[in-house]
Parts: structure tokens; sequence; C-alpha cells
């Protein structure tokens, strides 16, 4: 066979900065083939896709579900017709932050792409200042992420000491002994600090037992329902709601929505996302564990949000949002 593309993945919990770390790559890739991204949202709003937009990469969103269960097959047929139509240099991939990234390997490495796509960088980004909480609630996918990685780069480390990351380190290296550790802050990083390696990661994998739950230490949640993939704990932990619409918010009426989710009153919100049009801009905010961060951005035709975690009362959520006549995507 020819020339094969090659394809990166960049894996990582809910708001560990996947997104932020993709749009660092592109700004910084100093290469001039054609770039396709494929994004998979938890939810029915497409807030990363708009972010990554402006970066001369073509970008494909699937919406809703995770790419390892009720999505292979979509995902399997927009990859393949990616390579066909677009021919992109690289393919890079972001999947929902609640998948397991063995199972997404184990779909890009399907006999069909054997011919056409080679495993290139396989990233987990790992917030530094939640590890253990994510190791302890959500251990299975958690671990599942970390273990099968083979670069591990830590986000939100500035003015950690390093006593503290050294012990992050060492706590990551309990459940993968080999992958390579960026723990520089990003303001700091060169990318290539972080794709630099010596062989692809299908020529590691060959000596290696990557993709293999063997060596994974944990007990599996069952499911508190009957789903089809009920061996995929992430789908099953967590809800979502996904807003779009055209409310116009002031300064004042946008803390209040935020402030309010903070509080737990409508469920536990482990991360939200949204753009939404401002008085006088468009603005981006983000929320993971009860720190928010705003900025203005691009505007889009439709406001839109997107609040992930358990026990979600949607339509309060909603009523919250946009008021009593608010819909759910």
């Amino acid at each position: 066979m020819g020339h094969k593309i090659p394809l990166d993945i960049v894996s990582g919990f809910l708001g560990a900065g996947k997104t932020t770390l993709i749009l660092k790559m592109l700004k910084e890739h100093k290469g001039n083939e054609k770039i396709f991204i494929l994004e998979n949202e938890y939810g029915k709003a497409g807030i990363d896709g708009s972010l990554l937009s402006g970066n001369k990469a073509e970008i494909k969103e699937i919406y809703s579900g995770c790419i390892c269960c009720s999505l292979k097959g979509e995902f399997t047929q927009v990859l393949k017709q990616a390579i066909s139509s677009i021919k992109p240099g690289r393919i890079l991939i972001e999947p929902t932050g609640i998948g397991k990234l063995s199972e997404i390997l184990q779909i890009v490495q399907q006999p069909c792409f054997h011919g056409t796509i080679v495993t290139d960088h396989v990233i987990t980004v790992v917030d530094v200042h939640e590890v253990h909480n994510y190791l302890k609630n959500f251990g299975e996918f958690y671990k599942d992420q970390i273990y099968h990685a083979k670069i591990i780069v830590l986000s939100k480390t500035q003015e950690i000491p390093y006593p503290k990351i050294q012990e992050i380190v060492n706590l990551i290296r309990e459940h993968n002994s080999t992958a390579k550790i960026v723990t520089s802050p990003w303001d700091q990083l060169d990318i290539q600090e972080i794709l630099q390696e010596d062989k692809p990661y299908e020529e590691l994998s060959k000596n290696e037992d990557v993709i293999s739950p063997k060596k994974l230490n944990y007990t599996r949640k069952q499911p508190a329902s009957s789903r089809t993939c009920h061996h995929h704990s992430g789908a099953d932990i967590f809800d979502n709601v996904s807003w779009k619409g055209l409310r116009v918010f002031s300064i004042s009426s946008l803390n209040a929505v935020l402030s309010a989710v903070s509080t737990g009153q409508y469920g536990k919100i482990l991360r939200a996302k949204g753009i939404v049009a401002g008085k006088k801009e468009w603005i981006h905010f983000e929320y993971v564990n009860g720190q928010w961060k705003c900025s203005t951005t691009e505007p889009l035709k439709l406001g839109q949000a997107v609040f992930i975690g358990q026990n979600l009362l949607s339509e309060k959520l909603l009523e919250l949002v946009e008021g009593a006549n608010a819909k759910s995507c």
C-alpha cells in the first residue's frame, strides 16, 4: 500500500483541556498538510468544534452518545469518507471525555483502516487538580484513559509546587509505567516537547500489551439502567442537557446563571460549556468542578450550551438558561 495517514488521538476526562491542547497543536503545527479533526461531543451542542473552526482544518462533529458505543458505525463511515474525499495529511480525533481510550483504539485499528491510517500520537490530558478525585469516583474509564496513553500531558500545573506534581506523576505511574509524562506549564510548553517520539504508536504496540485491560485493577460499577452498551460506564453514569437559543445575556444575567449552576441545586454538574450572545460581544464560558472562566469569542447563528453531570434536573436547567419556554436539543 501507499503512504498511510498519521492519526492522533487527544483523550482526557471532562474539562481536562483537550480542546485547548488541540488549539495549541494547530497553532504551532509547522507542516502544510491538510488536517481533518473528528470531534465527539457528549450532548448536542458543538462548542469545541466552533472553537476549532478557524484553524485551517476540516472538522466533523458527531453528537451525543459516545464513539465506542452507538456511534461506532457512524464514526467508521465518517472516517472512511474523510479519507476518500478530503484526503487529509493528518487526522486528529478528540473523543468525549467519558469515553474509553482502549475502545477508540480498537475502532481506528479495524482491518478496514489497515491500509490507510497509522496511529501516531495517543495522548491523554490529565487535570493535575482532579486526579485523586477522578481515580476514586470514576476509576473504570479514567484509569483506562491513563493506561492506554503513550503520552500523558498534565494540565493546569501553573503555581503547583514540584513535590505535588511529582506526587501526581507517581500516582499516574501506578497505572501506566511507560508513557511519556509532560509536566511543563502550557504557556512555557513547545508542542514538539509533546510530540517527539522515536516510533509511532502502532510500532510500539507490537511488543506491548497496549490494549489489554488485564493490568487494570478496578471494580466495575454496574449501570443504573439497562442500556445496550452497559460495558461503557461513562454513558451510564452521566447525564447531559443541551441548549440552543437566541437569548442575549447581560453580564449580570450570565453571572446569575453561572452562579446558580455552581450551587448544586440543578444536580451535580461536573462540566459545562457554551457560547452565548452578550450585549456587545459573544461570550465563551467554561465550567469544571466549581471553577468558571469566560472570554469573548466569534459569534454563532445560535447561542448554545451543554451541561454534563449526574442527576441533572433538565427542565429546571433549561428554564434557568432561557426561561420557562426553553427547549432542549
